[in-house]
């Protein structure tokens, strides 16, 4: 006790730097590791259910086309993504078109809430990788121009 009053001074410069040592450990742990809430926010709190009978329909009907080999999907946060292999022999502007079976098939619930993109490849047809984008406020797909090393100046 004697020591307190002798060094009153030391010992509350002292209390005051492990309160602070104390406060700034917490900020760091914080900083670090932030609450455990969704990674995403609250983006998708009103997110529309993507049935997967819809799914499967969507890829039955672009199958059935024969315009294509194979169909993939696969979800990202607020994106729908479809991977599709066309045909050597599937033309660009009929492959661009099966973005209207997608449009169609789903909810305009869906389409409203998701983008959409449209991955079309072939290895052995220039006019391809060709890539389709949906925003959730348009009314259709925009596609990008496929320019290969071969078509640039």
């Amino acid at each position: 006790m004697k020591f307190m009053k002798k060094n009153k001074t030391i010992v509350i410069v002292g209390i005051i730097c492990l309160v602070l040592f104390i406060l700034m450990a917490f900020a760091v742990y914080r900083m670090f590791y932030p609450s455990s809430g969704s990674v995403y926010g609250d983006r998708l709190d009103n997110a529309p259910e993507i049935d997967n009978a819809v799914i499967e329909q969507i890829k039955s009907k672009i199958m059935d086309s024969n315009l294509v080999e194979e169909v993939k999907y696969e979800t990202n946060v607020a994106v729908m993504k479809f991977f599709i292999s066309v045909k050597d022999s599937t033309k660009l502007a009929d492959a661009q078109k099966l973005g209207d079976i997608i449009l169609d098939t789903l909810s305009t619930k869906v389409t409203s809430f998701y983008d959409i993109e449209i991955y079309l490849t072939n290895e052995n047809n220039k006019q391809y990788p060709s890539i389709g984008y949906h925003s959730k406020s348009a009314s259709s797909f925009s596609w990008t121009n496929n320019v290969g090393e071969e078509d640039e100046e």
